[in-house]
Order: C-alpha cells, then structure tokens, then sequence
C-alpha cells in the first residue's frame, strides 16, 4: 500500500446509525463487538446494546495488544459505557478530547468532578468516585473507584485525558502528545503489574474521542509503531494502518492525522537518540 494514500477512509458503511451512537462510523460487520450478551462469560458476544465500541487485537514485538474503541458516551449512553469496562475488566481509559470543543459537545462527561459537591456519581448499576485528578499541562489523569452497585465489588479506573488537540489539525506540541502516550502506557504497565499471576492476561484498555475513529486511531497506530522501534520490528505504518481498519473502519480519518503519526515517531527517535 502507497504510504500517500494509507490514510484514505475505508468503505463498506453499515445500514444506519444506532440510537446509541454518537457519529456515523461503524465497525465492520465481522468486528466482535466490546460487550457481551447479557448472562455471558468474558468472552465477547453482541452486546445488548449498540455503542458503536469494538474491541482490537494486535500482535506487536511478542505480545498481544488489546484495545477498545469506541465512541464518545451520550448523556443517555453513560451507563453502557461503564458497563462495558466493567465486563471487560478494563482499568484505563485513554480520552483524546475535550469534553466540548468550540462551543460543540464531543463527549458527555461520564465521570464526576474532584473537590465538588458531586464527587461521586451513579451512571446506572455504577457509582464512580473520584479520587484523585493530577494536570500536566496538555493532559490530566484521574483516579476514579468504579463500585457495581449489585455486587458490592469495587476497582480501581484510571482515566487520561488529553485536552490540547486543536479544533481543526493536529496537536502542534507533538511532545506533549508523546508525552501523553507515555503516560497511557506508564499506568498501562502498572494496572497490569497489580493484576499479578491470577488475572487472565492484560486487559484492554478503553480508548475513545468523539467518533472513536481519527484522534482514537492515531493514538492506538502511535504505541504500536512505537513499540515496533522499541523491539527493533519492521516500522510499517501502512500495513498496521490496515490492519487496525479491517477490524474498525476510519481509523486516522485525515492525511495531517496520518502525517502526525509519522511526527511522533520522529520525536520518539530524537528524544531516545537514535537520529
């Protein structure tokens, strides 16, 4: 594939939109879908609802990676959201976007506030607690305490969410971009090192911006080609492009988003030396 037109959309839209979803991106009919049938195991299954959420599965320097994108929530998808990382098992999620971006609404805030009167919240079967909330200029993490209200069992969520992409392009500050992905998977490794030798293997972690698509590609085609760097793998954007949109169509919908993959590559090899 010509390195020029990999970015290009890939076709085969579905019949029509959801009442759930957010923007007119589906995935591709053969993508498993992020949430299991109600009574099912942790396997997945089609979920009861449509979230417009698909779980990815890459292999990359010896390891499977395991994402899911997805969508934005709507005030009324909240508690789907929270249902799919409880079943799951997902402990980080990764937001590329405001909650509102030039007076337009990009993702309902699904979490509450820290230090208000509101610090906790129930979106259906779930009460979120926030904790904790740290800023580091383009960015803020948050610790979030996920309790499913029937069991009584709590988790630990974390929540990263990158605020400094502009409304039109690409994050001038690729730094800080890279910055912001080395944080997502600072926490990654920790979450999976608590997880210890019982769990199933590492969960995936929840990415999404507002159509789940452009911002969401580019941060999930950045850890992989990163990781291809970092274990001396062939570094082909093109055909891990095309592997991400076989299983989620539109992932890096514009050339400057498949242009700025490239530039944090480059940061990547001029922050480690190696150009």
């Amino acid at each position: 594939m010509a390195a020029r037109s990999a970015w290009r959309g890939a076709g085969g839209a579905g019949r029509g939109a959801s009442l759930s979803g957010r923007a007119r991106r589906w995935p591709w009919p053969s993508s498993p879908p992020a949430s299991p049938a109600v009574g099912a195991g942790p396997g997945l299954g089609r979920a009861p609802w449509a979230h417009g959420a698909v779980r990815l599965q890459v292999a990359v320097g010896g390891a499977e990676w395991h994402y899911i994108a997805t969508q934005g929530p709507l005030p009324h998808t909240c508690h789907d959201f929270w249902q799919m990382v409880w079943e799951q098992g997902a402990n980080v999620i990764a937001m590329v976007t405001a909650e509102e971006e030039s007076g337009r609404t990009k993702s309902h805030r699904y979490w509450p506030k820290l230090g208000s009167k509101h610090s906790s919240a129930t979106y259906g079967k779930f009460k979120v607690t926030t904790k904790f909330r740290t800023d580091s200029g383009c960015y803020a993490t948050t610790g979030l305490k996920v309790k499913h209200l029937l069991s009584g069992q709590e988790r630990t969520v974390w929540h990263l969410q990158y605020t400094d992409w502009p409304d039109h392009g690409c994050p001038e500050d690729v730094q800080g971009f890279l910055s912001y992905l080395e944080e997502v998977q600072s926490v990654r490794r920790h979450t999976n090192s608590m997880l210890g030798e019982a769990g199933r293997g590492p969960p995936p972690i929840v990415v999404h911006c507002s159509a789940g698509v452009g911002r969401t590609g580019v941060l999930i085609l950045s850890e992989l080609m990163i990781c291809c760097l970092e274990h001396n793998e062939k570094v082909e954007v093109p055909v891990m492009l095309q592997a991400l949109r076989e299983q989620r169509m539109f992932m890096v919908q514009t050339g400057a988003q498949y242009k700025f993959v490239y530039q944090v590559l480059v940061q990547f090899l001029q922050n480690a030396r190696l150009i």
